[in-house]
């Protein structure tokens, strides 16, 4: 895991909704946080880390949204 798939990871949940942050614990821990999840059973708010899958699935999300952002370049 990469910082730089953490931070769009971070960008893609923010985008969607989801309150997310970024967070290295070591120097090759690299992470993605959930802040402010509801639980109702215990009437507060908690944060959790995301597992590697679910962070490479948001960053992959956020770059193909990048990528339909991109114009398309015309071949002459």
């Amino acid at each position: 895991m990469t910082q730089e798939q953490c931070e769009r990871a971070v960008k893609a949940l923010n985008e969607s909704g989801h309150l997310a942050s970024y967070v290295q614990g070591a120097p090759n821990d690299h992470g993605v946080w959930l802040d402010d999840v509801w639980n109702a059973a215990l009437s507060e708010a908690t944060s959790f880390r995301l597992h590697d899958e679910e962070v490479n699935f948001w960053a992959s999300h956020y770059d193909e949204k990048m990528q339909r952002r991109q114009p398309t370049k015309l071949v002459n």
